[in-house]
């Protein structure tokens, strides 16, 4: 099976040559919808690609932790000078893949040398009180966090810890996370997400935040426990505005930046909010545009709606995620629609024909 169509006259690259390029693209914002498609296929296509794309992204972070640290620089430079050149001209894109590689086979002896690296699902960290975690598109990691706590990242998510003497701190800088709480802590945990700080003792919430514009928007699902919500002067302030009343949220209420106050919802609803940790999403009424929007995030073959009159159809029911044929399939039967497939392969719902 071939791992990438290699350029005229240059050797087929391995798959961890291949899955530094596509790194490299998506940590540079290459990556556009089509290419984005194009490397989701490329992981399904084989278990090694995968294990590539882990390695890759795991060498990548663990570089940036570890950059100034004597002994990894002194493995890197024996990986530099052991690696075999090539014969054949390289453009830039290869060049710096290349350089990923040579951080790659650094990372796996430093992997021997410092046991503690947790790395899970293209995800890795060296020293848990500075650590970057992130998800792709479609994948979910559960992380153990430095004083027992857990926190679950959804797809396409990111988060930082920044834990102190002072506070068990988490900044949640895209999509969402669930978090169980350890209890008897003397440092308060708190969760820093857009413009919104989450204090909590001994809990379980849900906290999910949206890029809109300048503003991001951030949403709290409280499960169990309590919190206590309070804006922020300023993105990435840690300090809360003196101007706005702290929230204290109860057990079975939604809080959403964009609206006043704590949502009282019934204890399931707020528990749906975290239904992703299942793999599976909880809609109860919600417009079938949103719905789609929802089932979107969790895979790189989006569901499409072909006409704007279908979007407000209310969709109820529990839906795996990652499957768009399946759920475009369900709702084209339960309200009557027709699935087809756009220029890129994709599932488009529209009317179907009288």
């Amino acid at each position: 099976m071939s791992n990438h169509a290699a350029p005229s006259g240059i050797p087929e690259m391995s798959p961890h040559e291949v899955a530094a390029k596509w790194f490299l693209q998506s940590e540079t914002g290459a990556l556009g919808h089509a290419e984005r498609a194009r490397l989701e296929t490329w992981l399904a296509d084989d278990p090694r690609h995968q294990a590539a794309w882990d390695d890759v992204t795991a060498a990548l972070r663990t570089v940036a932790d570890n950059a100034a640290d004597k002994e990894f620089l002194a493995m890197r430079s024996r990986a530099l000078a052991a690696r075999p050149e090539r014969r054949w001209p390289l453009s830039r894109m290869t060049a710096v893949a290349g350089l990923l590689i040579i951080a790659l086979t650094s990372v796996l002896i430093f992997r021997e040398v410092y046991p503690g690296l947790s790395h899970r699902n293209g995800i890795a960290v060296a020293g848990p009180a500075r650590g970057l975690y992130r998800t792709t598109i479609g994948g979910r990691a559960e992380v153990t966090l430095p004083d027992g706590s857990v926190a679950v990242l959804d797809t396409d998510s990111a988060m930082r810890l920044a834990y102190t003497d002072k506070e068990r701190g988490i900044r949640l800088l895209k999509g969402q996370a669930l978090f169980v709480v350890a209890k008897h802590q003397s440092a308060p945990f708190r969760v820093y997400a857009g413009s919104q700080r989450v204090t909590a003792v001994g809990t379980r919430f849900n906290v999910r935040v949206e890029s809109e514009g300048r503003s991001p928007k951030t949403s709290v699902a409280l499960i169990e426990g309590v919190v206590r919500v309070a804006g922020l002067n300023s993105a990435g302030s840690t300090m809360p505005d003196r101007r706005a009343d702290e929230i204290t949220m109860r057990a079975g209420e939604i809080f959403d930046s964009a609206k006043p106050g704590a949502l009282r919802v019934s204890a399931s609803e707020a528990e749906g909010a975290a239904s992703w940790v299942s793999g599976t999403l909880s809609f109860n009424d919600m417009p079938l545009g949103q719905a789609v929007a929802e089932m979107n995030r969790y895979t790189a073959r989006p569901i499409g709606l072909g006409d704007r009159g279908i979007a407000n159809l209310r969709v109820s029911g529990v839906f795996k995620t990652g499957d768009s044929q399946h759920f475009a399939e369900s709702m084209a039967e339960v309200f009557h629609l027709r699935v087809t497939h756009d220029e890129r392969g994709n599932p488009l719902l529209l009317p179907r024909a009288e």
